[in-house]
Parts: C-alpha cells; structure tokens; sequence
C-alpha cells in the first residue's frame, strides 16, 4: 500500500563486489531493538564512533587507515541519537551540502492515516538525529481531515528557486482520493506549505517516487488507474507542478511503489506488485532514455522482496565508485508501528542488469563508495569476467543466461535450455577472467531457491592461457547434494581462461543450473 523513491537525481550537492550472503532471512516478527539502531561505524580497526554505541567496522582489504566504514544490520528496529525508534517509513533522501536527510511517515500512531511526515539528518547514514516533524495535521486545514492519509513522501532541491520540493500520494477514505500533494519550504527540515493536491492529468495518483536528472529536470512517477498502470510527468521548471505526462509504463500490470535510478546513463526502475501490505515480487525494467522505450520487467531478489517493498533507491558516491543502496520498508499490518527499515546493496552488473541479494549484516566504505559484504578476499573478482561460450542457455521459459554464473548473486543462475529443446550432458561453460592468475581452487554454488532441479552431479573443472587448449582438467569430481557453495581445490596452475563442464546431473535430468562460479587465486 505504500512504494518507493528515486536515486541519483534525487540528491544534491553531491551523489549523483557482492559476494555470497551471509545467511538466510530472518523472519519479519520478534526482533529486538539494537543497541545501535540497526547500524555502526568505526574506522579500519578502529573503535566505532557511533554515539549509540556498537562494534566498530573491521578491517577491509583494500582500504585505507583514513577510510569511514559503516555497518547496516537488517531485522533489528532502528533507533535515532536520542533511542527514540526512527519513524520515517515510504521514504525518501536528499544529500545538501554534506548532510544526508531521511523524510518519511510517521507510524508510532499505529495507523494507515496521517500523522506527521518526519526529517532526520546523518553524515554518515547509521547516526540518525531527528529533527523536525516537517508536515503535521496543523500544516494545512485539508491535512487535519479525519480520514486523511500521507505516504512516500519524496524531496528535490530546487537550484533557481531555491526551495525544497516534495511530493507525495494524498489520500482519503478507502483511498478514493488517489491525488499528488505538493509542498515547498526554504529549508530541508523546515515546515513545508502546502502548494497543491490534485490528479495530474486527471489520472489517479497513488504510490509515488520523485526523480531529479543530471540535466536538472525533474518527473513524478505514480500508480495511476486503480493501481494497474504507472504514470510518468515531466515537471515544470519550479518543480510544483506537472509540465506533460510523458508515458504510461505496463498498463494493465499492478505494478506499484516505484522507485528510479541512474547508473552509467542508464535509466533503472524498480516497482513492486499491489498487494496492499503483503509483500511480493519486486520487479525492475531499464531504458536509456525516460522516454523509453523500456525493457520489458524482470524479477529481483527472491520472490517476496526478502519481505519487503520498495522505497527509495539511495547512491553514494566515494572516491572509487558509486554505490546504490536499496532502501525497503518491512510492512506489518496491522501493527504498522512494528514495521522496520530494510537496506540492502543494489548491483548493477553489466549494461542492464539489477541484483539484489539479502545480507543481515553488510558494510559500505563512505570513503570509497565501495561495498563490502565479506566473504574470502582470496577469489577473485568477478569485475573483468567476461563469458566466452556456453554451449546451452535457457532464455524463453527464464533468465538462464550463462553471464548469470559469474554476477555476484546467488539469486540467479546459469541454467541450460529446458523449455524448447533438452539437449543432454555434458554442459560447459568457458569464460575469460581478464588477465592470468595462479588458481588454486573453485567454487561451485547450486542455485538458491531450494529447487533441486539442475544440481550438478559429476564434473571437470580447466584453466588454461588458450581457449584452443585446455589441455588436462585440473580438477574432476561428484558434487553432494549439499544447497550450499562447495570448494574444490587443485595443484595451482596459472591461466586466463576457464572452463566449467557438468558431466551430469544429480537426477538424471538433462539440464545443469549453476548459480555462482567462483575461483580462489593470486596474480603472478
């Protein structure tokens, strides 16, 4: 019932290697507060700064004695500087000038109707101080309506008028009202007026996100028609007010709780299914341009959003790179004031490819904008792996692709053709790690989502400088039955090229699934 947010163009003054998770989900109910919040920082080895209190990050390779590192942990409640819960749900963020600011719903009232709209602030994203209730019931006569529901409310910053803009889905009784509010203040955590409400383009607005371009024009993207279609509008140029609806994005899908990015100058929205409060299968699509045309949707993450829906898409530049951080609200109705904040580390891998994998605990060095999610600092990187030939690929009846064996989640998988045609074993798969390295082991992950279907049975594992030769396997063997990542090591051999062949599979089945290839070496 409530969505999402934007990314890169909805900062200011700034922002624009997963590896396998660290365990299983944890349940939506029962966790208890953390003692941080859900969060803690410290520098490589040091103590954490975090006033809160918490372990402090550990140390990372790669990283500087300098570097500011900080830790999300999932499941817990999240607390501000004062221990108070932090109360800012269908949320989004804006950098200005240095200072991160979180603005979102207010949900101690235990209730879907509006409360307040809440602003925290942060320099580092763990130490959360509160500080303003920015929209209350006394904001306007229309906003103290006994019926009257505020949710996803989302902030840019306006360079010419030098005003704040939010915008946010304005509701009624039974969600009859479907409209787009519209505020402005002087400050970002000032009190906000009210502009306007209304349908743009006489179309219902529900589930919102607000995007900010490199270019410095802004779009408002809402559920629109009873929630079965996504509207996209270009905004005039102080930001309050719809300029042309540019496009309705997968009529008829139900797709809600939008949320946009910008990454290498391509366009990612992610969306969720309309549910209400129940979580489902997050969805995302690309374009090079907001005019579209847009890819078709493909999942994300695991089949419920790791229990959560979407609600902003958060970058950080570093020194290094630009990270993104998936930001979902963990819903629990009717106990909404129980619900919890869920931030994970969006991938981009390749042109046009989003992977989200679930992560109770990760780390991301502010310094660098690089994540760390741990894991044995021996394999080597996946970033200059590039596939070379696969024999089969099932890519009609799902998202088989070989690339899938190499893209640092779990959640996706190498699977051979199935649907159209059944070709036997063996199956291979030959790929290019980008320069030589002395290996000495590989790592073989089965697929994640706990269908045996495609498990490799029996194998032969070679490394060579030439793909014309590969000469003697340096390692052959029969996988258990095991769901989990099996390491195989070999006598060390140095070379450039890989190539995995599954002799067979653990049913008899003529098709082998492969969700991760990892290999352990050093450059010579």
């Amino acid at each position: 019932m409530a969505g999402s947010a934007t990314a890169s163009g909805g900062t200011t003054s700034g922002n624009g290697g997963q590896s396998s998770p660290t365990g299983g989900r944890p349940g939506s109910g029962g966790d208890g507060a953390g003692a941080t919040g859900g969060f803690a920082t410290g520098g490589m080895g040091g103590a954490a700064g975090n006033p809160t209190g918490g372990a402090g990050a550990a140390p990372q390779a790669g990283a500087s004695g300098d570097d500011k590192i900080v830790t999300f942990s999932n499941g817990d409640y999240w607390q501000d500087t004062e221990g108070n819960r932090i109360e800012a749900h269908g949320a989004g963020l804006i950098l200005f000038e240095g200072t991160w600011y979180w603005i979102g719903e207010d949900k101690s009232a235990n209730s879907g109707n509006f409360k307040a709209v809440n602003c925290y602030s942060s320099d580092d994203l763990v130490t959360w101080t509160f500080r303003h209730a920015i929209i209350t019931k006394q904001s306007s006569s229309d906003l103290a309506a006994a019926d009257r529901i505020i949710e996803r409310p989302k902030v840019i910053y306006n360079e010419t008028t030098k005003k704040f803009v939010m915008w946010l889905h304005w509701e009624g009784e039974n969600y009859a009202t479907a409209e787009a509010g519209v505020f402005t203040s002087d400050t970002v955590d000032g009190d906000y007026e009210q502009v306007r409400h209304f349908r743009p383009n006489d179309r219902m607005s529900r589930d919102d996100t607000l995007f900010k371009d490199d270019d410095g024009k802004a779009y408002f993207l809402s559920a629109s028609n009873e929630n079965a279609d996504l509207s996209l509008y270009e905004l005039t140029d102080d930001y309050t007010n719809m300029k042309r609806q540019m496009l309705t994005l997968w009529a008829g899908s139900y797709r809600e709780a939008p949320a946009l990015m910008k990454a290498n100058g391509r366009y990612f929205m992610l969306n969720s299914g309309a549910t209400g409060w129940d979580s489902n299968q997050q969805k995302y699509a690309t374009a090079t341009s907001l005019e579209g045309p847009w890819s078709s949707l493909s999942n994300i993450g695991d089949g419920t959003g790791f229990d959560t829906q979407t609600t902003y898409i958060l970058p950080v530049q570093g020194t290094k790179t630009t990270s993104y951080i998936y930001l979902g609200d963990r819903w629990q109705d009717p106990d909404l004031k129980s619900s919890k904040y869920i931030w994970l580390p969006l991938k981009v891998s390749g042109d046009t490819k989003l992977v989200l994998d679930w992560y109770a605990t990760w780390q991301l060095n502010l310094t660098t904008g690089e994540v760390l999610t741990g894991g044995n600092k021996d394999f080597v990187s996946h970033s200059a792996w590039k596939l070379v030939t696969a024999d089969s690929e099932e890519t009609s009846g799902e998202d088989g692709a070989a690339e899938n064996a190499f893209d640092d989640s779990p959640s996706t998988f190498w699977h051979t053709e199935w649907q159209d045609a059944q070709p036997p074993p063996p199956h291979e798969i030959q790929i290019d790690l980008g320069s030589s390295y002395a290996l000495t082991a590989m790592e073989y992950t089965p697929r994640a989502d706990g269908n045996e279907n495609g498990m490799v049975k029996d194998y032969e594992f070679y490394v060579s400088d030439s793909t014309s030769d590969w000469g003697t396997a340096v390692k052959t063997g029969t996988f258990g039955t095991s769901m989990t990542p099996t390491l195989a090591t070999f006598t060390a051999k140095t070379g450039r090229y890989i190539r995995f062949v599954a002799l067979s599979e653990a049913s008899g089945k003529a098709y082998t699934a492969v969700a991760e290839l990892n290999v352990k070496g050093t450059a010579p």
